[in-house]
């Protein structure tokens, strides 16, 4: 989900795990280890743009980047604020220690993916040096309050599992959304996607902040403080059962309207529409060629997709260019769920239909969240960004949505 999301999580499973002991540290730590994953967005800063795509929610959000970077941050923020140590090892070389072993962990762990990226010395150099000074700004204001207004350390073993768990739930998180995420890399670029809840709902996000703040402004180790931050979870938590159940719901209402029209889909993919849970898009694949996308709000009077239009895939247009790296990362990002239409030029758009249409008309690559042009001129063929959606003027679809969740 947002960042701002992983944020307000990380904090709050920081409080739950270290919380009685450190205080608002514990949800310091959590919320920046909880924004960790998504430092892989700065891939775009030193790579190009399909290496970029295909590195986000990639090794930084799997399982192994869990279990083993939460040793390495646990053990820098127990020196942190522990008692000064033997001048054995000085602060500044035990620090950038720390941050080469992470700087390694992300170059392994991404070297191993099996989705061949571009400059992943620079990128895992960016992350780490991104995280690293955000944690210096920490470490620099412990340091000026000194020794004795440190507040009481925690054992090795509790700050590591901080870390872990604050680190962890945010991949666990993204798996519910449709944009998924590569839990199990480096073993695998599987995109472990459950489709229940939008990369960015209110009704998540918004709860669970203002129980963490009400949490936060009570004292360390109180029992309302810790009723409040565990209200937070447990609410948030409802919420996602929710969308869950509500996932179930859209599924027997695709299973009728293609049972009604007599269609047989070979596979299809429903998820919310951006930012609510109300209103869904469904495609479905019926032939090797050809999809259909509509619509269904929980408000709506019948249980049927409206509208549910009939595309052509047109997948034959690119087939002579099969193989070739970056058309290859984006047939596996949109997992097979995409439109090609011709542009003119040797040129071609391809738009991903996996999380429905935002305009009125399907056949429009605007309409899609992600669409890009493909470059046939030249071999291997060139992929870039093409035009989006614009969520400002008369024609914002934020307003097609506010008005088709409403029902029909």
């Amino acid at each position: 989900m947002d960042s701002l999301t992983q944020v307000i999580l990380g904090a709050a499973v920081g409080e739950a795990v270290l919380g009685r002991r450190l205080g608002n540290r514990a949800m310091l730590w959590g919320g920046l280890a909880g924004t960790l994953p998504d430092l892989d967005v700065l891939s775009g800063l030193v790579t190009d743009p399909m290496s970029a795509l295909a590195y986000h929610r990639a090794f930084t959000h799997s399982l192994p980047f869990a279990v083993l970077a939460a040793p390495v941050l646990g053990l820098t923020a127990h020196r942190l604020y522990g008692k000064p140590p033997a001048p054995a090892i000085p602060a500044p070389l035990f620090y950038g220690l720390m941050a080469l072993a992470l700087w390694l962990l992300v170059l392994t762990g991404s070297w191993l993916m099996p989705l061949e990226v571009y400059r992943l010395p620079a990128i895992a150099a960016v992350v780490t040096l991104a995280f690293a000074s955000m944690c210096g700004v920490v470490g620099a204001w412990v340091a000026m309050r000194g020794p004795e207004r440190r507040g009481p350390n925690a054992g090795l073993l509790p700050w590591t599992a901080l870390f872990f768990a604050a680190i962890v739930t945010h991949p666990l998180l993204d798996c519910f959304t449709a944009y998924g995420t590569q839990l199990l890399q480096p073993v695998t670029a599987l995109r472990v996607a459950w489709n229940t809840v939008s990369v960015v709902d209110p009704l998540y996000t918004l709860p669970f902040l203002l129980l963490l703040i009400l949490a936060a402004r009570r004292g360390r180790g109180t029992r309302v403080r810790r009723r409040l931050n565990t209200a937070g979870l447990l609410v948030s938590s409802a919420y996602l059962l929710l969308t869950v159940a509500n996932w179930f719901n859209v599924q027997a209402v695709v299973d009728g309207t293609l049972r009604d029209r007599k269609i047989t889909a070979t596979r299809h993919v429903h998820g919310p529409t951006l930012g609510n849970n109300l209103l869904w898009s469904a495609t479905v694949q019926v032939a090797e060629d050809s999809f259909y996308v509509g619509q269904y709000s929980v408000l709506d009077a019948q249980r049927q997709l409206l509208p549910f239009t009939g595309l052509p895939a047109n997948h034959d247009l690119l087939a002579p260019y099969a193989g070739d790296r970056e058309l290859e990362i984006l047939r596996w990002f949109t997992q097979g769920y995409y439109m090609v239409l011709p542009a003119g030029g040797g040129e071609f758009t391809l738009s991903d239909l996996r999380y429905g249409a935002l305009g009125d008309d399907p056949l429009d690559p605007a309409a899609y969240l992600f669409t890009w042009r493909i470059d046939t001129t030249v071999r291997p063929v060139r992929v870039r960004e093409g035009e989006r959606p614009s969520f400002s003027g008369e024609d914002n679809p934020l307003t097609a949505i506010w008005t088709r969740l409403r029902g029909r």
